[in-house]
């Protein structure tokens, strides 16, 4: 190694060698010590002119002087130490001729504050290499604490978060989140008490905060605002303002400051691209900030304020909450289904939904929408939903579905998947409507259609037929009256003798049965629409009397007939006679038509909250495709019935809520039952 100034400054290739920096007055020493330092490979001394402008410019780890080299950079030193903020280890040697260490040092006076170890004459190579060592591991460690502090106040400068130190209360710094939060510079909040920055209502519980946290470490977090900002004078100055609401502004600074140290007090921290420029007080005040605080304890008695912006999260949760407000109110039922369990239950059911089953969030949350079906439910849309789910695809099905009260009705289901951030699905977004009524209009449409192309057409075919019977009779008469003879005409009417009176007179009497079955039909219809469709609010009556009203009446026309009619001994109410007078008058007069000489059961009783309806013969019971309407309601392409007044009995015991079914009796013959909601008997007598 040369004597060259130049060449010894630049920087060991190795960082692991430690770099000595020689400041030795006495030449022989110096090379003396330089040549002990360059036996070792850990040390690479460099040698300094003391007259340099700046001999501690150069890339160094420890600074080794003698006593004249020391005095001739003492300055130079102190100076340097106090512009940065890394250690600088030092090592004065002191050769005997210089005398004891301690008349040296007091001979150095003040100056001997920098000198971190002395080491006097004779010096032993091993205790200048374990002094060297010891300075250098300082050294190490001072160098990674200023780089680790500098990364922290990189960080804390860069937070989202507002940042505030504070020492006794006292503002110390604020980071640019901090000072944009407020609208003010730095120096405007600095050595200002940090609860004069909140509401006076909540000045209590965010010094409790501080108290908290020089005690216990940590706070928990305290919800409040900010707000402080600048306001001007009329002569341009600034001045402190309290806003009556707690909110005290406070004096903008005559030029923007750097930014601190993190927990220093005024100190330069080299702000450059960070610093926040220094706010406009020509403005008008800033709106208050919501914020969550937490104070934690930093050490050295200062606390470290964390204050988190609430703006984001409130929008957030305001537009949530508004989301969840459109869902409860909607007017179509609204689902979410975890699809990640295997249970697939339900996590979210709005207040349609829940009209629509009759059941609250215990009877719907965690369990799965299939406990709405029901042993009717067709199988085919069910399999056809479950494909789509297993396959993470949309589908809308029609499903037959029960409410609380077991009442049953069609539910309209489209269902969505939600993905997760992977893609993967992890719940089930299901719509549901309610389109009974509409399922029930077409189920009406195409009896009807089936009774206009078959029934009313067959009956139409008889009465045209029939009608020709009796034309062609006629004009077979009219063409025997023109050949008889004058002699004829006088024995007897040769027209009348021409027609054969009986076969007309049967003709015409199925031409008049044909044509009251269409207006029988006709009237059923009317009956159902004008009295049953439209009379939800019917006043209540007593059940027992309308059956018994409708029996007798049928009855005195049933020649033959033998009809036993049983009831409770109270009151039964029911809504409205119409609904339970067609039920009556439709299935008695089934069992009447189909059936000679019936006997025929009608009995009326109480079970639970039902008036239950059951009407029983001895005849050779309902065929499979005329009692589709009272066992699965559904007719297909194959299976249909040949009338409309079992469909009128289903549709009547729907449309108030009620419930029909068929069995064979015991003995043979038709049982047909139905369950009408019991009502209370002075709900209309206000």
């Amino acid at each position: 190694m040369t004597d060259d100034p130049v060449a010894d400054l630049a920087p060991p290739a190795d960082p692991s060698v430690t770099t000595v920096l020689l400041l030795v007055d006495d030449d022989t020493d110096r090379g003396l010590l330089r040549e002990w330092l360059a036996e070792h490979d850990e040390f690479e001394p460099r040698i300094v002119n003391p007259d340099a402008p700046a001999p501690f410019d150069a890339a160094f780890d420890v600074c080794l002087f003698d006593v004249d080299g020391f005095r001739g950079v003492a300055d130079a030193l102190a100076t340097h130490r106090e512009s940065t903020g890394t250690y600088t280890p030092t090592l004065l040697f002191v050769p005997e001729r210089y005398g004891d260490v301690e008349s040296v040092l007091a001979r150095l006076g003040d100056a001997g504050e920098h000198i971190d170890e002395v080491i006097d004459a004779p010096v032993r190579r091993a205790n200048l290499v374990r002094r060297l060592r010891t300075l250098a591991r300082a050294r190490r460690f001072s160098t990674r604490l200023e780089e680790s502090r500098d990364r922290h106040q990189r960080l804390v400068r860069r937070l989202p978060d507002a940042v505030f130190v504070c020492t006794d209360g006292q503002v110390t710094y604020a980071n640019p989140a901090a000072t944009s939060m407020l609208g003010i510079d730095s120096d405007a909040v600095r050595g200002r008490a940090f609860v004069d920055l909140v509401p006076s209502v909540d000045r209590d519980s965010v010094a409790r905060a501080l108290k908290t946290a020089m005690r216990n470490g940590r706070s928990d977090p305290v919800e409040t605002v900010l707000c402080r900002t600048v306001v001007r004078n009329a002569d341009g100055g600034t001045r402190n303002t309290d806003g009556g609401d707690g909110s005290v502004s406070v004096s903008e600074p005559d030029s923007a400051a750097s930014e601190p140290a993190v927990g220093s007090s005024g100190e330069n921290g080299g702000a450059g691209s960070d610093t926040v420029p220094s706010a406009d007080s020509s403005r008008e005040p800033a709106a208050p900030v919501p914020i969550e605080l937490t104070a934690i304890d930093a050490g050295t008695g200062d606390v470290q304020v964390v204050a988190h912006d609430l703006r984001q999260r409130r929008e957030r949760e305001e537009r949530l909450a508004l989301y969840r407000r459109a869902m409860d109110e909607a007017t179509v039922g609204i689902t979410i289904a975890d699809h990640s369990t295997d249970a697939e239950g339900l996590i979210y059911a709005n207040n349609e939904f829940k009209r629509l089953t009759g059941l609250d969030d215990d009877g719907l949350l965690g369990r799965n929408p299939r406990i709405l079906q029901t042993g009717a439910t067709d199988s085919e849309p069910v399999a056809r939903l479950r494909r789509a789910i297993d396959a993470g695809k949309q589908a809308s099905v029609v499903l037959l579905n029960k409410r609380s009260d077991g009442r049953k009705w069609h539910n309209s289901l489209d269902i969505s998947p939600i993905r997760g951030p992977g893609g993967e699905v992890t719940h089930y977004l299901g719509f549901q409507r309610d389109v009974t009524e509409w399922m029930s209009r077409e189920q009406r449409l195409t009896v009807l259609d089936r009774v206009l192309r078959h029934n009313i057409r067959n009956r139409l075919n008889v009465v045209l037929g029939y009608a020709d019977r009796v034309d062609d009779a006629f004009a077979a008469a009219e063409t025997k009256s023109e050949a008889a003879t004058a002699d004829d005409w006088g024995d007897s009417d040769v027209l009348s003798n021409a027609v054969d009176i009986d076969s007309v007179r049967a003709d015409i009497d199925r031409i008049r049965a044909a044509a009251t079955d269409i207006l029988d039909l006709s009237d059923s219809a009317r009956r159902f629409r004008e009295n049953i469709a439209v009379d939800g609010d019917a006043d209540p009556v007593d059940a027992a009397a309308v059956v018994v009203d409708v029996a007798s009446t049928l009855a005195a026309d049933a020649d033959g007939a033998d009809i036993l009619v049983s009831t409770p001994d109270g009151p039964v109410t029911v809504a409205g006679a119409a609904p339970l007078s067609l039920v009556v008058e439709e299935l008695l007069s089934n069992s009447l038509e189909h059936v000679a000489d019936p006997t025929v059961r009608v009995s009326l009783a109480v079970e639970g909250d039902d008036a239950v309806l059951r009407i029983a013969d001895d005849g050779q019971g309902i065929t499979p495709d005329s009692r589709v309407p009272l066992e699965s309601g559904a007719e297909t392409a194959t299976e249909h019935g040949q009338g409309v007044g079992l469909w009128l009995v289903r549709w009547t015991v729907d449309a108030v809520g009620g419930t029909v079914s068929y069995k064979e009796g015991v003995d043979g013959g038709a049982v047909v039952t139905a369950r009408f909601p019991i009502v209370d008997g002075d709900r209309n007598s206000e």
